[in-house]
């Protein structure tokens, strides 16, 4: 598992969990879950719980992502949201989500004064059709745009051809951007790959969600080829090392503002 010596990179299992505090040191509650935005890789939003010292009981709270900044040596968060934001925001019980959209979650962040990450940028044309198309929808696996992350976790990978190739096992989040850095992939007997994990863009794959699967459109070849890593000895996740890893599998990194034209194998 990737160690907590690398600030810029963490991944989702190790944020899960995470304390939150706030400017003054005290103990607001803890991380129990990241939202990811099944169209670009991002983290939508936190679910966080609070403990005692707000008295907000047991329900979790929608947050946006750009309001935390990691502690790297306390292993905590900070949450930059007034006391009385807090304790006014509307949460929701554990066993009843809400129903996450895009028009909702334009709520939530307007609530706690933030830009929604989609709307940065973006031509109104373009937002308007974004949100057409997106209104309503429901965060169910029956028809998706947000899932967690612990929910992906797991989830069976395939291939254009149907075939089983792997699952995945984790995700590498971009502290600073809030997104998915990379997909840590395993690779099943299919392709004879061993105890090996691969670090694959997020945009290599596409979610299924009648199927509870991932289709992963790389071909078999590159995959056979590409450079893994121990489960054990994972590489220090920075922009140098993701450039290069993009590269290979014929994506442009995700801060930079294109798509490579030339697909995996023709590089």
């Amino acid at each position: 598992m990737a160690n907590r010596d690398n600030p810029d990179f963490l991944s989702a299992s190790t944020i899960k969990g995470d304390k939150v505090v706030n400017r003054e040191g005290e103990d607001l509650g803890k991380i129990e879950e990241l939202m990811i935005d099944l169209h670009d890789g991002r983290i939508g939003y936190v679910v966080l719980s609070f403990g005692g010292f707000l008295g907000l009981g047991d329900k979790l709270f929608a947050i946006p992502w750009q309001a935390f900044k990691l502690r790297t040596h306390e292993h905590a968060f900070l949450l930059d949201i007034p006391k009385e934001t807090l304790e006014k925001a509307e949460g929701f019980d554990k066993d009843n989500w809400p129903v996450t959209s895009h028009e909702w979650l334009s709520t939530v962040y307007g609530y706690y004064g933030y830009q929604p990450y989609w709307q940065t940028g973006v031509p109104e044309e373009a937002e308007s059709q974004r949100m057409a198309r997106t209104r309503g929808t429901s965060s169910e696996r029956e028809n998706p745009d947000f899932l967690s992350a612990d929910t992906l976790k797991g989830d069976k990978v395939v291939n254009a051809d149907g075939e089983d190739i792997g699952k995945i096992e984790e995700f590498m989040i971009d502290l600073t951007d809030g997104r998915i850095a990379y997909v840590v992939l395993s690779f099943g007997g299919f392709l004879g790959l061993g105890d090996k994990l691969f670090g694959i863009p997020w945009q290599a794959f596409t979610l299924m969600p009648h199927e509870h699967v991932f289709l992963l459109d790389v071909p078999k070849d590159v995959l056979e080829k590409a450079e893994g890593f121990d489960k054990n000895n994972w590489p220090v996740t920075n922009r140098e090392w993701l450039a290069t890893m993009y590269s290979y599998y014929g994506y442009q990194p995700y801060w930079q503002t294109q798509r490579i034209e030339s697909r995996p194998g023709n590089i």
